[in-house]
């Protein structure tokens, strides 16, 4: 038998073997590679809500502008509507694996058990390459946001003390992460609700001044946007991409519901319910974009 047959059938029995030393019961998991122990300290509502969370931030809240901008109310739900679906497929499949094997690392260890090493080594490192320049993006994109009420402060000093509430949190374990993330992400929660009803009272004349736009702005000038004033089909085609892309940053986050599988109490109960729950925050968002986008479809055109 050949090396590389050897190394696929060690693999395979590697993906079908149940480590002995992860008890997804149990409250402590064993260390692994002389690693230290984990605690198994978040429960459900914590596990649910970080799953909910991650689909709903800054790509939402911020980049929804530009992409309405460059692609317009068809080419923003389209792509979005397709982003959605294939990231919601994948972690599907994803909250399967880490409840059936609820190793520390996630997506990470499971890269290494199904697939290799080495695909392990380049997922941990690109993985850790997004989330650094996440971190920053995410920072700023506070400080904008706080812009559109307070603008006498520097950006700097709001960037410092959100920084400073990030490392305070994080030093103290992931009971304290579960609890600030379910307040957060409940923050989340409500505030896209309150959009999506915003946005269908805005549509029905509940406005200032009383005008029903209904589908005004998508008889003139358009459903689709022009990228970059290219004329035709290929202007519309690019003005869905562009929105494809920052599609791909919006659902970045969903995948933490993996990695937190290592830490939560009974994960092969928790991690279903908690991907179960993604579906809504998904039709939402969905839902958000027809209602909300619709009237205001292309006013910053």
């Amino acid at each position: 038998m050949s090396s590389s047959s050897q190394e696929k059938v060690d693999l395979s029995e590697k993906a079908k073997e149940v480590p002995s030393d992860v008890d997804s019961e149990a409250n402590v998991i064993a260390p692994i590679h002389g690693d230290d122990t984990l605690h198994r300290t978040m429960k459900n509502r914590h596990i649910a809500m970080i799953s909910i969370g991650g689909v709903i931030g800054t790509g939402l809240f911020l980049g929804t502008a530009s992409s309405l901008a460059n692609g317009g109310p068809v080419g923003l739900l389209l792509g979005y509507a397709i982003v959605g679906t294939v990231c919601f497929a994948v972690m599907v499949s994803l909250g399967e694996m880490v409840a059936y094997l609820p190793l520390p690392g996630g997506h990470i260890t499971m890269a290494e058990r199904f697939c290799g090493p080495t695909m392990a080594f380049t997922l941990g490192w690109n993985y850790w390459y997004s989330w650094t320049l996440t971190l920053p993006a995410e920072l700023s994109a506070a400080a904008v946001l706080i812009n559109y009420w307070n603008d006498t402060v520097n950006d700097a000093a709001w960037i410092t003390i959100f920084l400073v509430v990030v490392i305070f949190i994080n030093c103290f374990g992931a009971r304290a992460y579960g609890e600030a993330e379910f307040v957060f992400a409940s923050i989340k929660v409500l505030t896209i609700t309150g959009l999506i009803i915003l946005g269908i009272v805005l549509d029905l004349g509940g406005g200032p001044n009383h005008d029903r736009l209904g589908f005004r702005y998508w008889k003139h000038p358009g459903p689709f946007a022009q990228f970059a004033d290219i004329p035709g089909t290929k202007g519309r085609f690019l003005a869905w991409w562009s929105v494809m892309t920052q599609a791909a940053y919006s659902y970045l986050g969903t995948e933490i519901v993996a990695i937190a599988a290592g830490e939560a109490k009974n994960p092969r109960r928790n991690i279903p319910q908690s991907h179960q729950a993604r579906l809504r925050p998904y039709s939402a968002l969905l839902h958000r974009r027809r209602h909300y986008y619709r009237p205001l479809g292309t006013l910053e055109r």
